[in-house]
């Protein structure tokens, strides 16, 4: 699927996304970067976007999204900073393994959660010189 063959609701949720970043993410995007401070007023916006609940399906309060259009939010948000879209990356991978590996008990309990941003997942990676060297 393209994004020429995408249903309008779809484009719109791209649209959208890239209003966002422009108006909200790239302002500031340089500055948080250089100060390698954490962009809370974006992830509480993220939250509000319903951006960390798109692979989520709907029957768990997420945006039950296609993996095309996923990746056409995601590129989105990268083009202004790849940090940003880290974050709701990592968070998705998580939300995925228990949407695709998770019992039924474990579904209803955290998948409304992660679809909200109320809990959110992340990468845990060992320390530089013991393993995996995020910074490097």
């Amino acid at each position: 699927m393209s994004i020429y063959e995408m249903k309008p609701e779809e484009k719109h949720l791209i649209e959208t996304v890239i209003e966002f970043a422009e108006r909200e993410i790239r302002p500031v995007a340089s500055e948080l970067e250089h100060k390698d401070e954490y962009p809370a007023e974006i992830v509480e916006r993220m939250k509000e976007l319903g951006l960390f609940g798109l692979l989520i399906p709907e029957e768990y309060e997420g945006a039950g999204i296609n993996l095309v259009t996923y990746s056409g939010i995601i590129e989105e948000i990268t083009k202004v900073w790849m940090s940003v879209a880290g974050i709701i990356n990592s968070h998705t991978i998580m939300a995925y393994l228990v949407t695709h590996n998770g019992t039924e008990a474990q579904k209803k309990k955290y998948l409304p959660l992660f679809a909200s941003g109320e809990k959110r997942g992340g990468v845990a990676l060992t320390e530089p010189n013991a393993g995996t060297d995020l910074q490097g």
